[in-house]
């Protein structure tokens, strides 16, 4: 075998062997090994599931509205009301088109957007690294972290792979300032904002970092790239375009804003990670359990479940130190990319470190739309990138310094990555995937004799379901999406205005009160389900 076969051999087992490892020993505990699971609980899993349906038939012409969906109805632009998914709802919607369930396409979107997450992550580190084998192992901590198991009930973070790629656009852009590289970038970071709210707003944090250090670096020739009107027009045209589509996304968030307050700093304070935090793993770990305790007490502990290793995480702390103190021989081993990066990261990981009750956060929080978000724990779905580059960038100092051969750290690491982020695959946080067709289908029955476009309030008796009431509230909705109906019923990151009574009672009395809003409604035709 030649040495140009070989380079495509190493090249394809450093991709496909982390990846298969990955797939196996942290994302079939979620979905089982004949897709019999599904990760999260009833509440948010299926919400997320009614917003990729609701996707899916605004795109298939089947509702004409995307704002406006069929929950909590008669209120206006309720997606507002969470993040939307729209960026992947396409990769959901194929699933759906070719037969599959809602379940079980969701199911699949979720291994296709692993897949993805991987794959573009694998192509940041390469890109770093030139070494396939120390990317194969940064990209299986972005990947399958053990960090990541305290945001499966949250799919709106599944979707992560525009985060490498937007940054190496950023890289090669740095290196040749071609302007089609500023526009992939920028618009990279854009669709991940339609991805997942949440995750676009705190990626701009080390976007913003990457993007300040290349544009002074370069401003004279930037600069004079300006002069130029074909090149003026190329970078106006594209940026011009990127605000209509951020307009788009947000004027609906923006409407919204104007009828609720913005969280505090002193009202989230307690969800930004402390240093504690990043030590504390979720109970599907095998091997951390000592450290399970560290949390405890602190509110909606098991969102601080964000340990991710002594790998990933000692290597961030290791290589952060070696960054402030060793800066100049650092820079000299390790080129200006990746200093860039590994400096990102240590400004995304101070920037919402919180100590005590403080944080550099708090004037983060100020910037406009950053105060709608209230679980900042989910940062660790950004900084997880940083993590693993830092520990790339330790397996390639260690090469560099004893000389060893890349497969062999690689063949030692990749044992040990698997290990120190094993999930126990009977203690995840799953749900069988026939509860919720069950469910589904028992809710189906019950309206499947409604006409279509009809009013619905599901009312079940609330006395003994007052803890799973949401589930139910979610029932409705997905039974009434089925079949295009609107449902009074209704679940979402929050509630809408006056509807928190109904949320958690639904009953006669609550609706009148929901309803008052609404004089304008005619709720005599509305049909009361049991």
């Amino acid at each position: 075998m030649n040495s140009g076969n070989l380079r495509i051999s190493a090249f394809f087992l450093a991709f496909i062997i982390p990846l298969i490892a990955g797939i196996f020993f942290n994302v079939i505990p979620y979905i089982g090994a004949g897709l019999e699971l599904l990760p999260g609980d009833l509440g948010d899993t299926r919400f997320n599931i009614f917003i990729l349906e609701h996707g899916k038939q605004f795109m298939t012409g089947e509702v004409q509205e995307y704002w406006n969906a069929s929950f909590m109805y008669p209120e206006a632009e309720v997606i507002s009301l969470s993040d939307n998914l729209i960026g992947t709802a396409p990769i959901y919607a194929f699933y759906r088109i070719i037969g599959l369930d809602l379940f079980t396409a969701f199911q699949w979107w979720t291994i296709t957007l692993v897949i993805l997450n991987y794959a573009c992550s694998f192509k940041l580190f390469d890109f770093i690294f030139k070494n396939p084998w120390i990317a194969g192992i940064a990209a299986f901590i972005f990947t399958f972290s053990l960090s990541l198991a305290s945001q499966m009930n949250h799919a709106q973070t599944f979707p992560r792979f525009a985060l490498p790629l937007a940054l190496w656009a950023l890289l090669m852009w740095d290196k040749n300032l071609k302007p089609k590289y500023f526009v992939l970038a920028s618009t990279l970071l854009v669709y991940q904002f339609y991805c997942g709210i949440y995750l676009g707003f705190l990626f701009f944090i080390p976007f913003f970092t990457v993007f300040l250090i290349v544009g002074i670096k370069n401003k004279k020739t930037i600069f004079q790239q300006l002069s130029s009107i074909r090149t003026l027009l190329f970078y106006t045209i594209s940026i011009i375009i990127n605000l209509i589509l951020v307009y788009w996304l947000f004027a609906p968030y923006y409407r919204r804003s104007k009828d609720s307050a913005l969280h505090t700093y002193q009202e989230i304070s307690h969800s930004l990670p402390g240093l504690l935090s990043y030590l504390t793993p979720p109970p599907e770990s095998l091997i951390h359990g000592y450290l399970e305790g560290n949390m405890l007490g602190h509110p909606a502990f098991w969102d601080h479940w964000i340990f991710s290793g002594w790998i990933a995480f000692g290597s961030f702390i290791l290589v952060s130190l070696l960054l402030v103190f060793r800066f100049k021989k650092l820079k000299k081993i390790l080129g200006r990319p990746l200093i860039i990066l590994l400096f990102a990261g240590l400004m995304t990981f101070l920037f919402t470190l919180r100590i005590d009750e403080y944080s550099l956060y708090y004037f983060i929080q100020k910037i406009p739309g950053y105060g709608a978000m209230r679980s900042m724990t989910r940062v660790i779905n950004v900084q997880i990138l940083f993590f693993a580059l830092s520990a790339g960038t330790l397996f390639l100092l260690i090469i560099r310094k004893t000389k060893i051969r890349s497969w062999s750290v690689f063949l030692v690491a990749l044992p040990l990555l698997i290990v120190d982020n094993f999930l126990l695959f009977d203690a995840a946080n799953t749900t069988a995937k026939k509860t919720m067709q069950n469910r589904h289908e028992n809710i189906v029955s019950k309206l499947e004799h409604v006409p279509e476009g009809s009013i619905i309030s599901y009312e079940p008796d609330t006395s003994e379901l007052q803890s799973t009431i949401i589930h139910y509230q979610i029932d409705a909705m997905l039974g009434a999406q089925a079949l295009h109906l609107k449902s009074v019923n209704g679940y979402s990151a929050r509630a809408a205005y006056n509807f928190d009574r109904y949320w958690m009672v639904p009953n006669k009395e609550n609706r009148s009160f929901w309803f008052a809003r609404f004089p304008e409604i005619d709720t005599s035709s509305i049909v009361v389900v049991k």
